[in-house]
C-alpha cells in the first residue's frame, strides 16, 4: 500500500474574470489560510469587490461555495490580497456564506470540497499548516460557527493508502485528460484568441489547454498563414 493523495474530487472551475494588472509570482509557500466571505456572494462579485478596493483582483486563490463548487481566483502560484502581512507565502482560501452568523453548520458538499482542495495542496506544498485568519490578523474570520478545528484535523490526519493498481488507474485517467483537455476551458486572457482561431479554422475548438503533437502544430501554424 502507497500513500498518496487522491486528485480533487470536484472539478475546479475557472471563471470568467479579468485581472486589472498581473499578479506578483509567490516565491515560497508556508501555509494555507481559511476565510469566509460573510455572505453569499458569488466569485465574480467578489472579484469586483475586490477590484474596488484598487486590487489586482480577487485576492483568494480558491473559492469553495456552500454548494461544493470551488473556483479558481488567483493563480495558485502568485501573492494573493487575502491577510494583510502574510499574503506573499501563503495560500488563501475563501469559503462562501458567513459562519459569524448566518451558517452555524458547515453543508456537507462545501466541507467535503473544501477537505479534498486541503489535501491536494497539502500533497503539492508538503505538510504546510492551515490557518485561520483570526490565527494571523485582528478579525473573526472565518467567524465563530466556522468548523476550523475539525476541518484542520480532518485534512492533517493521515491520509488514506491506495493499491498500487488504484494509483495505476487514477495516474492513467489524470494524464489522460490533461492530454485531452477534457472539461477545460481557455484562460480569460486567451480567449479572444482562441475564439478568432476557432472562426479561422486554425484549430477546432476542442482542448484549448491539452498539449498539442508536432504534427498538429504544423497544421496549425500552416492554416494560420493560409488565412492571412
Amino acid at each position: 500500500m502507497i500513500p498518496i493523495h487522491p486528485p480533487i474530487q470536484t472539478p475546479i472551475q475557472t471563471p470568467n474574470i479579468q485581472f486589472r494588472t498581473q499578479p506578483t509570482r509567490r516565491q515560497r509557500t508556508t501555509a494555507i489560510i481559511l476565510h469566509h466571505l460573510a455572505a453569499d456572494a458569488d466569485v465574480e462579485t467578489v472579484h469586483r469587490w475586490h477590484l474596488g478596493n484598487g486590487w489586482a483582483g480577487i485576492g483568494y486563490h480558491f473559492q469553495v461555495d456552500l454548494d461544493g463548487t470551488i473556483h479558481q481566483g488567483r493563480p495558485i502560484d502568485t501573492v494573493g490580497a487575502h491577510t494583510q502581512g502574510h499574503n506573499s507565502e501563503t495560500i488563501g482560501i475563501a469559503c462562501q456564506g458567513n459562519f459569524h452568523t448566518t451558517q452555524r453548520t458547515m453543508p456537507d458538499k462545501q466541507r467535503a470540497s473544501l477537505l479534498s482542495l486541503l489535501r491536494h495542496l497539502r500533497s503539492r506544498y508538503g505538510n504546510i499548516p492551515i490557518l485561520g485568519h483570526r490565527e494571523r490578523g485582528a478579525t473573526a474570520c472565518p467567524g465563530q460557527f466556522f468548523p476550523l478545528d475539525e476541518i484542520r484535523t480532518q485534512a492533517e490526519s493521515e491520509e488514506p493508502t491506495m493499491t498500487e493498481e488504484q494509483i495505476k488507474t487514477i495516474v492513467t485517467q489524470t494524464v489522460t485528460e490533461l492530454l485531452r483537455g477534457v472539461g477545460s476551458t481557455p484562460s480569460a486572457w486567451a480567449k479572444p484568441e482562441w475564439d478568432r482561431a476557432i472562426e479561422a479554422d486554425i484549430t477546432d475548438g476542442t482542448r484549448p489547454r491539452g498539449y498539442v503533437t508536432r504534427e498538429e502544430a504544423a497544421i496549425m501554424a500552416y492554416r494560420a498563414g493560409r488565412s492571412k
